[in-house]
């Protein structure tokens, strides 16, 4: 019986150091899917085309600790060069606002406005970081707690989540609306307004990361 006891007692003991336990983990890139939609407006919105603007050269970490979800941290970060306009398979799944063909040229265009000086200012902030903590709040209510560093500035965030850890992989996704003028930015603009670009945009994440095998 004192055996049994105490097995018992060291199964509990290493569950217990389980469930406490810190993991890193690295982001899959080819594993995951940020990207958002930029919507046309203006009077002569029928001239132009709704486009999706997709991440590439994804990198970071998340690093967990223990049983306290909340207590977890991630950074992220890409090279803003590396973004992707309309993505032909990417696009082909967004429904009926999206069913339209841009041209190379639209699709050349759009990407040397987005990355100028009115927008995004590749040439000046050459990348994008997201770092913060999380999820908090109860399953179905979770959310993060981000900074997002863009164009020399740093913006405070929440959003909505989903988190889910499995074995040695974790995922982190949601979606939610933003405008360029929470994130700082101004949307291109010609012809005095009447073709332009919403304020609104749409931002859709999948983030999938695994684990780090631990060091001896």
């Amino acid at each position: 019986m004192r055996r049994l006891r105490l097995g018992l007692a060291l199964v509990l003991f290493a569950g217990s150091a389980l469930a406490d336990e810190s993991r890193r983990y690295t982001i899959d890139a080819a594993g995951s899917d940020v990207h958002w939609l930029v919507y046309k407006a203006g009077s002569l919105a029928r001239l132009g085309h709704n486009h999706v603007i997709s991440v590439a050269g994804l990198t970071g970490s998340v690093s967990t600790a223990g049983a306290d979800s909340s207590a977890a941290r991630f950074e992220l970060q890409f090279p803003v060069a590396s973004l992707v306009v309309d993505d032909p398979k990417l696009r082909g799944g967004l429904g009926p606002d999206f069913s339209s063909v841009p041209s190379a040229d639209d699709v050349a265009g759009t990407r040397k406005n987005m990355l100028g000086e009115r927008v995004l200012m590749a040439d000046r902030f050459a990348t994008i970081r997201v770092s913060g903590q999380g999820p908090a709040g109860a399953a179905g209510a979770q959310t993060l707690q981000i900074t997002v560093e863009l164009l020399g500035r740093s913006v405070a965030l929440t959003v909505p989540t989903t988190v889910n850890v499995g074995g040695d992989e974790l995922t982190a996704s949601g979606e939610f609306e933003l405008t360029h003028g929470a994130l700082g930015m101004t949307p291109y603009s010609v012809m005095l307004g009447a073709l332009q670009v919403a304020d609104k945009m749409k931002f859709v994440y999948r983030i999938h990361a695994t684990a780090v095998p631990p060091t001896n």
